[in-house]
């Protein structure tokens, strides 16, 4: 692990262990970014890139001039998982691809079950100018299905995936285009093999196979 890495790892867990220490609950407000490093002794750089990781996860929301505040945090819960997701490790990495490649397999067999023609339509019409936004697709997906469970799982999941500064390159992009393209088409078993490989590249690209 790099030095910057270990120095953003550290801020992590000591944010997570203010929470904790402080009592904070959903709805309560977080210090500052400048309140953050100064009782952290750290970077004001490093703090904002903490607080982004957390924000990714859904655990934090920050409102234009209110401040930052706490949002579905439970018990604690989503911070002990950003707590476990900080090893980094090709385990860890590998485990979260194939967490969030079976959650998005559940989400396309319930899209052929439960999303209509109609809305698939409309869909395909809101996916214009996002032709390789593979994100934004599920995100629609998820909705459609109603099942706010599985889409809050998959956020948390997706949200924190993002931090590992995932990169497309042109065959990723078509290949997600064809996939966008053909489950919008109905073509149920093209769009699961297309999405599989998107997973195995994923992998690939991460050297965690």
């Amino acid at each position: 692990m790099s030095e910057r890495s270990k120095v953003y790892v550290e801020i992590l867990e000591q944010i997570r262990e203010m929470m904790e220490s402080d009592g904070l609950k959903t709805g309560d407000k977080i210090p500052s970014e400048r309140e953050l490093a100064e009782r952290l002794n750290a970077g004001r750089s490093s703090v904002r890139e903490a607080l982004r990781a957390i924000e990714l996860l859904g655990i934090i929301e920050t409102r234009r001039g209110e401040g930052t505040f706490i949002k579905e945090v439970g018990e604690h819960q989503l911070i002990d998982i950003l707590a476990t997701f900080l090893l980094q490790d090709n385990k860890v990495k590998h485990d979260l691809i194939e967490t969030k490649y079976w959650l998005e397999q559940t989400c396309l067999e319930l899209s052929f079950e439960r999303v209509s023609v109609e809305s698939m339509e409309d869909l395909k019409k809101r996916m214009n100018n996002k032709q390789s936004d593979y994100d934004y697709f599920f995100e629609a997906l998820f909705e459609e299905n109603n099942n706010y469970l599985l889409y809050r799982i998959w956020r948390v999941v997706a949200g924190y995936s993002r931090t590992m500064k995932e990169t497309h390159s042109d065959d990723d992009k078509n290949l997600i285009e064809m996939f966008i393209e053909a489950m919008i088409s109905g073509k149920k078993d093209e769009a699961l093999h297309l999405h599989k490989q998107l997973y195995i590249r994923r992998l690939q690209a991460e050297n965690v196979e």
